[in-house]
């Protein structure tokens, strides 16, 4: 086996230490909103469209609607939950011909998105409009981006001793 070189991918780097010591690891960085877009239009929604059986020029999906999905729908380095939006966008369409035999063309767009996936999973850049007593708005670090997030703060009676805890390393 010394002559045999073995290639492994992870989404993670929790990996036995004794393992991860023999491997060499190369990071790959994810893909930006632009590249998901184009992944998206070139790839993954031909796909679904031939997939769920729907004919040329019955559905148009919008570059707006799919910005609106990587942002509003899915958090991720990769294109994994995007191409599964896009199916289920493919799915609902194809059901609205089939129930509605007038209709010929589905265009979706950023305004109409909502229709076809719900309630927007995630706020994309948005912080809080009102301040709140007690919380503020931070910055995190993600595999994925940056994020905003909330942090709440609450006063307890305490011994003047002060716990950190999470993870506090270098930034």
């Amino acid at each position: 086996l010394s002559d045999v070189m073995f290639v492994a991918t992870s989404n993670s780097m929790n990996i036995p230490a004794p393992l991860l010591d023999r491997m060499e690891v190369i990071r790959l960085s994810g893909y930006t909103e632009d590249e998901k877009l184009n992944i998206a239009k070139r790839h993954l929604l031909p796909k679904q469209i031939e997939r769920n059986a729907l004919k040329k020029g019955e559905l148009t999906v919008d570059d707006s609607a799919i910005i609106g999905i990587i942002r509003y729908y899915t958090r991720e380095a990769g294109v994994r939950s995007l191409e599964r939006e896009i199916s289920k966008l493919c799915r609902k369409a194809v059901k609205q011909l089939l129930l509605d035999k007038s209709l010929k063309h589905i265009e979706i767009n950023g305004e109409n998105l909502h229709d076809y996936l719900g309630v927007q999973r995630f706020d994309y850049g948005r912080a809080d409009s009102e301040n709140r007593v007690g919380q503020v708005t931070g910055l995190a670090w993600t595999e994925v981006g940056g994020d905003l997030l909330t942090i709440e703060t609450a006063c307890v009676p305490g011994k003047g001793k002060l716990t950190y805890t999470g993870s506090l390393g270098e930034v």
